[in-house]
C-alpha cells in the first residue's frame, strides 16, 4: 500500500504544480511565455475586435507583441512589471476606469447574465506575465 502511495504522489505532485504555475512551456514552470501562454488568450478574446484590419475605437491593434506595446489612442496597455497598474488587466475587471469592460458584449446579453469573461485563470496568465515584464518571448 505505501508503494502505491509513493507512486501516485510522484505522479500526482508533479501534475498540481504545473496547473499552479500556470504556465504551459516546458523549460522555467515559472515563466509566462508571451507565444505560448498570453497570445492565445489575446487571439481568443481581443482580436475579433482588435485586429489591425478592424476597425476600433480605441486604435488599438493587437495582432502581435509589437502592435499590442505600440498601444492606441490611450498609449500601451501594459505596464511592465506592474500587472495592476495596465489599462489591459483593468479593462477586463468588473469596473474599468474608464469606457466598457472588456471582451465586449452586448447590453443585451449582459443584462440576461450570458455575456462572456475571460476567467480568473486566463486574466492571471496576462497578469503573470506582465508582472514578469512582459518580455517578448
Amino acid at each position: 500500500m505505501r508503494r502505491i502511495m509513493v507512486a501516485v504522489s510522484f505522479l500526482v505532485v508533479p501534475g498540481l504544480l504545473f496547473l499552479l504555475n500556470g504556465s504551459s512551456r516546458a523549460g522555467d514552470k515559472n515563466t509566462v511565455s508571451f507565444k505560448a501562454d498570453v497570445f492565445p488568450v489575446i487571439e481568443k478574446y481581443c482580436l475579433p475586435c482588435h485586429a489591425e484590419e478592424n476597425f476600433n475605437p480605441s486604435e488599438l491593434s493587437m495582432d502581435n507583441y509589437d502592435l499590442i506595446m505600440e498601444g492606441g489612442q490611450r498609449g500601451s496597455p501594459i505596464v511592465k512589471g506592474d500587472a495592476k497598474k495596465s489599462l489591459l488587466i483593468m479593462k477586463l475587471g468588473p469596473e474599468p476606469p474608464e469606457g466598457d469592460r472588456m471582451p465586449l458584449n452586448s447590453k443585451k446579453k449582459i443584462k440576461e447574465g450570458k455575456a462572456v469573461w475571460m476567467d480568473e485563470a486566463e486574466v492571471e496568465i496576462l497578469s503573470a506575465w506582465i508582472d514578469q515584464g512582459a518580455k517578448k518571448n
